[in-house]
């Protein structure tokens, strides 16, 4: 479920950091460039840190509980950049980069910060845009002539750059098979034409890796020069990001901050799809990047990236897409409101490796961004909460000037879009499946989580929305993650869906699953699969078509990412298609059976083919699923 937090944490609010008193020192305070960490025999001590007199009782507030939140949530190691305009106020690093080795974090420790790579994806190609070398408004085709993809949809409008930028394309979110691998990410624009479109384009924000490895590949071709080579000739390189690269296996490795997920250390693995997921950087860059960004493209008296280039990614792009709710994208950025009028707009982007997470947040109105990186594949939340925190509070120091109307707000939040429904049905989440039973006076109701068997009480209040009623007590974690919502039922478009209101937003849940039979064909392949083209370091097992509170479901276990099945319900559309039910991420993919001479058919799903190993008779219910664990 695609829901952008915009709320302070309660774990790092202004008035508790305030309170507190230092407890490690401080480095020397430095103005402009970030030392370097070069490293020594033995074990390397940490450069020092940038702190400005004007943030050091924030720093001093702050390092404890980040300290503690490391601690408590298994991060080995954090480091995080603050910028006010052209100046670094505060670059630091916390905890291990190597725990094993005992090498610290600083500000120049290096991560893989996955998804940090669509900015610079989306600039390199805004360029070439602004030179007229590509149309982000014609057909992809055009540029990328090897592009082609199967669609379900008749009529469908044709696939553009600026919907790849802007996340609705209708693009599958991934291609499974081969993602952590050494295959050349250029091969996944053959791929997909054995692959079906998941959507049609501008239905609904869809959040698709898929779509920014096909933009490298455009970069490459029109600029006849590989893509890391030009990103590093026309970004890095005049950013002065000397550290920064798009690379499948890390490099410098004896200053990368070693992966882990799950409290263990992780081997790297090499990965494909480098215009969407291929960063590695620091802190220290990343604080480069953000000083042009803030200040209009110039970096210490140089224009290095063009005005127009960054007012078109900060300008919204799906506000007549009626599905996106309060979601609203720009071009290689996601734009959320701010509980602050002053502070304005929050522009921001993360990252997830399977080791690795990282935030990057600016608030151009304020003059003030944020970059955080740690080396654990489970700190998403704690990542994104921390760097708000450290803008929210660094709010309170007087910004510096800026150019007027160099950025563009997000827009009005959309207001009550689609008709309320009566509740009631199925409905395909990223939670899983969930129903919604209705009473026969619709004032009281019961929501269920089947993949886990949660069942709360639902309350209908007076503007209609359902509500768990404060009353209840001893929830389990997938319990408090739904009772932490209120639900609305509507019909948008041709649509019926649910409505999750988390407080700081609205956005679509999931989609009501039609109540259709199974068809005969399809129950006879109810069972379990196993994977005939495995990816060798990153195994996709247990793939089953099972049934669950009568529907049927997908599901598999990806063990390097969670220890808990994935499950998706399936629609069939014919008697060898289905289609992944739901809207947004990972949903909308296709379930294909192929056919072989003197066997069983294969199921396809995203790139891998599997064949059957047990029957109907062997698959169940699960309740130990987990709902869909995704990498940004």
């Amino acid at each position: 479920m695609q829901i952008m937090s915009t709320g302070w944490p309660a774990w790092l609010t202004a008035s508790a950091a305030t309170a507190l008193l230092a407890t490690s020192g401080a480095g020397a305070a430095h103005a402009g460039e970030m030392p370097r960490d070069t490293g020594t025999a033995g074990l390397p001590s940490a450069p020092p840190a940038i702190i400005e007199s004007a943030i050091q009782p924030l720093r001093d507030a702050l390092a404890p509980r980040i300290d503690a939140a490391r601690e408590r949530f298994g991060i080995p190691a954090v480091s995080l950049a603050l910028v006010r305009g052209d100046q670094v106020l505060w670059a630091e690093g916390f905890g291990d980069a190597d725990p094993q080795r005992g090498r610290r974090a600083s500000a120049d420790t290096l991560y893989r910060a996955g998804s940090l790579a669509k900015p610079f994806t989306a600039l390199a190609t805004l360029a070439l845009a602004q030179t007229g070398r590509v149309d982000i408004d014609a057909p992809l085709s055009t540029s990328l002539p090897a592009f082609g993809i199967g669609s379900r949809f008749q009529g469908a409008e044709a696939i553009t750059p600026r919907m790849l930028l802007s996340h609705h394309s209708g693009l599958p979110s991934d291609l499974h098979k081969g993602l952590w691998s050494d295959t050349p990410f250029t091969a996944v624009t053959t791929q997909l034409r054995d692959e079906l479109a998941a959507f049609p384009p501008q239905l609904v924000f869809s959040y698709s890796n898929v779509g920014y490895t096909l933009l490298g590949h455009l970069v490459q071709r029109v600029t006849a020069e590989p893509f890391p080579v030009h990103l590093q000739r026309t970004l890095f390189g005049p950013l002065g990001m000397d550290a920064t690269r798009i690379a499948s296996l890390p490099a410098q490795a004896e200053a990368l901050a070693v992966g882990h997920r799950g409290g263990r250390a992780l081997a790297p693995l090499p990965i494909r799809d480098l215009p969407a997921q291929g960063l590695q950087t620091s802190a220290r860059d990343l604080g480069r990047f953000l000083v042009a960004l803030l200040c209009g493209g110039e970096l210490h008296g140089r224009q290095v990236l063009a005005p127009g280039v960054l007012e078109a990614m900060f300008m919204p792009q799906n506000q007549d897409v009626p599905l996106d709710l309060d979601v609203t994208t720009g071009l290689g950025w996601l734009l959320e409101d701010t509980p602050s009028p002053e502070a304005g707009v929050l522009v921001r982007h993360g990252g997830t490796t399977l080791g690795h997470t990282a935030e990057l947040m600016l608030l151009p109105d304020a003059g003030l961004g944020i970059a955080v990186l740690a080396n654990s594949g489970d700190g998403r939340r704690v990542v994104e909460q921390l760097a708000n925190a450290i803008l929210a509070q660094a709010e309170s120091l007087a910004p510096e000037p800026l150019p007027p109307d160099l950025f563009l707000s997000a827009g009005d939040a959309s207001a009550s879009i689609g008709t309320p429904t009566s509740a009631g049905g199925h409905f395909a989440t990223d939670l899983g499946l969930i129903t919604i039973e209705q009473s026969p006076d619709e004032q009281r109701h019961k929501l269920c989580a089947c993949m886990s068997g949660t069942r709360l009480d639902l309350v209908r209040g007076a503007d209609g929305w359902l509500d768990v009623p404060s009353t209840a007590r001893d929830l389990s974690p997938p319990a408090q993650t739904l009772a932490a919502m209120r639900y609305q039922t509507r019909r948008i478009g041709d649509r019926e869906v649910v409505v999750a209101d988390t407080g700081d937003g609205e956005a679509v849940m999931g989609e009501k699953v039609p109540p259709e039979p199974l068809p005969a064909l399809w129950q006879a392949r109810l069972g379990r699969y196993a994977v005939i083209n495995p990816d060798p370091g990153y195994p996709v097992v247990d793939l089953r078509l099972s049934l669950t509170d009568g529907k049927l479901c997908f599901s598999y276990r990806m063990p390097l990412l969670s220890d808990k099945r994935i499950q998706m319900p399936v629609r069939p559309l014919n008697a060898d298609t289905g289609v992944i039910l739901g809207l947004g991420r990972n949903r909308g993919d296709a379930l294909r059976f192929v056919e072989r001479a003197g066997a069983d058919p294969l199921l396809r799903w995203s790139g891998y083919l599997a064949e059957p190993i047990g029957s109907a008779e062997a698959s169940v219910s699960d309740n130990d699923t987990a709902e869909m664990t995704s990498l940004k």
